[in-house]
């Protein structure tokens, strides 16, 4: 089985979160700049929406745990807005130039 995890991270982050993700031996990663809110909202309303960065994972549920652990480890801050990580079941992935499936897919 393969999972799909993703992490909203401060944007500062990215750059040591993705040399340590490569030496963990992940097999590529999506980013994307994103705005959003969390649990804090008394902030004044032109500020509502914080700049993040999204980063998407492709793991086996072997690498799952690992790589939480590298995530979590890289982006603490003790500050409210460090980011979460979800993890979400994959079903299938194909490769589309090669016509690969599953974990082969991934790597």
């Amino acid at each position: 089985m393969m999972k799909k995890l993703e992490a909203v991270i401060r944007s500062e982050k990215l750059k040591e979160l993705a040399e340590k993700l490569r030496l963990a031996g992940i097999g590529g990663m999506m980013v994307s700049e994103i705005k959003g809110f969390g649990v804090q909202t008394t902030r004044p309303e032109e500020y509502l929406f914080l700049p993040k960065t999204k980063i998407e994972i492709y793991v086996t549920d072997a690498q799952v745990e690992e790589i939480i652990a590298v995530i979590v480890e890289c982006c603490r801050t003790e500050k409210m807005g460090s980011g979460k990580v979800a993890v979400i079941p994959m079903e299938e992935c194909v490769r589309i130039r090669t016509g690969d499936r599953g974990e082969t897919a991934i790597f």
